[in-house]
């Protein structure tokens, strides 16, 4: 069912390429001249990000006249208004924020505090600008995968002396462009990235279930949800890995705009109240607390849990949703074998009068509570998933289990402030189920006391449910250019003698030249001559379309499992010539998709075959 009244809105340019700050320019130019200050913490200049986004700045318009590295993990009010007073200082009339939600958050109150002037606290709270009113332009450049402040109307910073959270909201905090570029992030610690990884996944999740969801919300949260739970692990295990880094971006960014819209939840309004009283940090905080706000929320949103769980990837036997197929499909002793109360309608409606009469059909339609206990059931593994989640986590990087490992040492003496600070919190308000005082309270014990330990991880963990069973994807299939010439090169030579490919190959009268890169070779196929040729190495001549790709590439596209026009708009292939030309030779090769795996196999290569 529809919402009563939505609105949405992307006012933010969002640019995203592995390396795409290195040739920025173009994207800035928009801003003309501009003398900025950049915004960061100490940890990115020592690691190298901030070298970076200089380099990357330096040809532009845009000159860093000064730089604020001074953040801390949690902003506070101090910093900001330090970090407002080098901006006046240097004159700067645009903002760079390079760093985490911290310092993307600071990078928004310190504009406030650089146009508007007095204290911070002089403008808490939301959208106190006039619509007509506006703040120095901001580029933002996220270096973890977590808060998506980088499309979020938000700022939270800490104040210190009070041991709370303090919420700013206005629309003019959304930055002109948004960069995400999954190199930044490469230097992000295993702790940190499974901290933020986990922050991001609330925010999808609290984001679909919470009170003002809405189409565009639920689109981009479950989309966040399914990009974010099948890389983690993987960013966390591999940290070099360029793909899972960028794909967790993407995912943080997805659900930054979700919740910047539907608001989050009663998990944040106790991530925050730990983050006041305690400094504990928010995506840990977030991580704990997750999985007992969805069991505290289950009645209320049963349905929502269940398709959280399904884009998690939870493998759970297949919900029915007509009761009919169920019966007719023999579908209900299966699952009679495994739970109880679906056991007894098995019982009852399997009686010789019944289906005799054709009953049985018509009263299991009438029997929802069967789908609904099952959903519950799916709801309740994902809770399960969550948890699970952060146990492997903590496997990978050694992320704290427990409120007592995330550094609380007091033995919860600030219970009632932390409860208190959290009842207080207005993520509550968006809370799919009332919040109550005394569950809060529930939780924070549980979550001190709990004494779970670290789940291992296997290979199959670090692959997308889609991919799991499969021994996952085989990479680095080539392991010198003499084994790629064995099976690439002999395999054209193949297709050229195929009756059913090389009269249609040569009839196109094209020179393609592939360049292979990891290991490197070179493989031409001229069809402009009398016969067809298939030139290994060098070529004496000009090809009509030279087509550099990735050796694993390849071999994937030779399945069949590759599609070569995503790939060319994600610049995993690079084409130079006829392109659209080349396109057209694409129905000619279908067939191939079928002879190569028998090649290899026929080779002695059936090892690299990628299984269906």
């Amino acid at each position: 069912m529809l919402p009563e009244y939505f609105e949405f809105s992307m006012p933010t340019k969002v640019i995203y390429g592995i390396g795409v700050l290195e040739n920025i320019q173009a994207a800035v130019q928009q801003f003309g001249k501009r003398r900025a200050i950049l915004v960061t913490d100490k940890i990115l200049v020592k690691v190298g990000p901030v070298e970076l986004v200089k380099n990357g700045f330096a040809p532009s318009q845009i000159k860093i006249v000064c730089t604020y590295t001074d953040v801390p993990p949690n902003s506070d009010v101090a910093t900001v208004s330090e970090c407002a007073a080098l901006a006046k200082k240097h004159r700067c009339d645009l903002i760079i924020a390079l760093g985490g939600g911290s310092v993307i958050d600071t990078a928004k109150a310190a504009n406030l505090l650089i146009v508007k002037g007095g204290k911070l606290a002089d403008h808490l709270g939301a959208y106190l600008l006039g619509r007509d009113e506006t703040l120095l332009p901001f580029i933002v450049i996220p270096t973890t995968a977590g808060t998506g402040s980088e499309v979020t109307k938000v700022a939270v910073i800490a104040d210190l002396e009070n041991d709370v959270k303090l919420p700013f909201a206005e629309d003019q905090f959304l930055p002109q462009i948004a960069i995400l570029d999954p190199q930044v992030t490469l230097t992000m610690p295993g702790k940190l990235t499974a901290a933020t990884g986990m922050d991001a996944l609330t925010h999808a999740i609290e984001a679909y279930v919470d009170k003002e969801q809405s189409p565009a919300t639920d689109a981009l949260a479950l989309h966040a949800i399914r990009l974010i739970s099948a890389n983690i692990m993987m960013a966390c295990a591999h940290p070099k890995n360029l793909q899972a880094r960028g794909a967790m971006l993407c995912g943080s960014f997805l659900a930054g705009l979700a919740f910047s819209h539907s608001m989050v939840g009663m998990t944040h309004g106790i991530a925050h109240a730990l983050g006041g009283v305690y400094h504990i940090p928010h995506g840990l905080a977030n991580a704990l607390v997750l999985p007992e706000v969805m069991e505290y929320n289950m009645d209320a949103c049963t349905e929502r849990y269940a398709a959280v769980a399904d884009a998690l990837g939870v493998n759970f036997p297949e919900v029915i949703h007509q009761s009919r197929s169920m019966l007719q499909s023999d579908r209900l002793p299966a699952i009679a074998d495994n739970f109880g109360p679906a056991k007894f309608i098995k019982t009852l409606l399997q009686k010789p009068t019944l289906k005799a009469y054709g009953v049985a059909s018509k009263a299991l339609d009438n029997l929802v509570f069967v789908d609904q206990w099952v959903r519950k059931q799916a709801a309740l593994a994902g809770i399960d998933h969550i948890r699970n989640l952060n146990r492997k986590l903590a496997f990978l990087t050694g992320m704290p289990l427990n409120l007592k490992d995330a550094g609380i040492s007091d033995n919860l003496d600030k219970l009632e402030q932390t409860a208190d600070t959290a009842m207080q919190d207005g993520a509550m308000l968006y809370n799919p189920r009332e919040p109550q005082r005394d569950a809060v309270v529930r939780i924070l014990y549980k979550l001190y006391n709990t004494q779970v330990k670290p789940l291992p991880v296997n290979d199959e963990d670090l692959h997308p449910p889609g991919e799991r069973g499969k021994g996952g994807e085989k990479r680095n299939i080539f392991k010198d250019t003499d084994m790629l010439y064995a099976v690439l090169f002999e395999f054209y030579k193949h297709l050229k003698d195929d009756p059913s490919i090389g009269p249609a190959l040569h009839k196109s009268n094209m020179c393609i030249q592939f360049v292979y890169q990891n290991p490197s070779a070179v493989i031409t196929i001229d069809a402009r001559t009398d016969e067809l040729n298939i030139i290994k190495g060098e070529f004496d001549g000009t090809p009509d379309v030279t087509m550099t790709m990735d050796a694993d590439f390849a071999h994937k596209f030779w399945h069949g499992k590759a599609n070569l026009v995503s790939a060319l708009t994600r610049r995993q292939v690079k084409a130079r010539g006829n392109v659209p030309q080349t396109m057209k030779l694409l129905p000619i090769l279908k067939p191939a998709y079928g002879l190569y795996p028998r090649f290899l196999k026929e080779n002695g290569f059936g090892h690299l075959v990628i299984a269906d």
